[in-house]
């Protein structure tokens, strides 16, 4: 009796046994079933297996791809600085040119130019001609340098402009202005610091003493807007040559 019961136990036993052997074995392989799919995994829709080394090289190519568009576009960022600081540049260095053009033009009384000044009108008793006796007096000369002194920009004559070239000059029995004839009454505009006219007018000068005890006759009137017209005609250049510089 004890003898059967031993060996249906070690029948018992030795069943277990096997079951837990083909246990083992079942999960061994259950193991490398799912190692084998993550090493190469099935594409469920197209049944298609995905090549691990090609998508790593896809993916390398876009980041060397990605660098190559980011190091251009800073590149082309760079030229465009570059070019618009050129631009600048150019265009600074052009104002600056036009604003020295401009101010020769003004200087030599090509331009048109209004501001606060003075009218100075000079005339003679009755209908006389005093261009020889104001020529032979240099009043108008005088006049035009100590405006210029106290505070004279622009300057002209019977509607002449003054510039560094006019001359003043008699011509028989009237007086030229840029070669131009013209006729008392003499009518002075200036334009320019109408404070220093004033002071002019009142404490520095003995001009108009003189021309009063010649038997001239002047009015002086202030104008708080004031314009002076281009010069008319000039005299060419025809023996100058400018040197340029080294």
């Amino acid at each position: 009796m004890i003898l059967l019961k031993l060996k249906e136990v070690a029948k018992v036993r030795s069943s277990t046994k096997g079951i837990v052997i083909i246990l083992f074995v079942l999960f061994g392989i259950m193991i490398g079933v799912q190692v084998s799919s993550r090493m190469n995994p099935i594409n469920e829709e197209y049944g298609l297996s995905y090549n691990l080394d090609h998508g790593v090289q896809e993916v390398t190519d876009l980041i060397k791809a990605n660098e190559d568009m980011e190091r251009r576009i800073y590149e082309l960022k760079t030229t465009v600085e570059e070019y618009e600081e050129e631009s600048t540049e150019e265009s600074i260095v052009l104002k600056q040119l036009r604003i020295e053009v401009d101010q020769h033009r003004l200087l030599a009384g090509h331009t048109d130019v209004e501001g606060p000044g003075m009218i100075i009108t000079i005339e003679g008793p009755s209908d006389e001609n005093i261009a020889v006796f104001v020529q032979q007096r240099k009043y108008l000369l005088n006049l035009i340098n100590e405006l210029k002194v106290f505070g004279g920009e622009v300057i002209s004559i019977n509607n002449q402009r003054i510039t560094k070239r006019s001359e003043v000059t008699l011509a028989g029995n009237h007086i030229n202005v840029n070669t131009i004839p013209i006729a008392p009454p003499y009518v002075i505009r200036v334009i320019g610091n109408t404070r220093e006219f004033n002071r002019y007018i009142d404490y520095r000068t003995v001009l108009f003493e003189s021309m009063v005890a010649d038997g001239l006759k002047y009015t002086i009137t202030f104008e708080e807007q004031l314009s002076i017209s281009k010069i008319k005609r000039e005299k060419p250049i025809r023996f100058l040559t400018p040197i340029e510089g080294e």
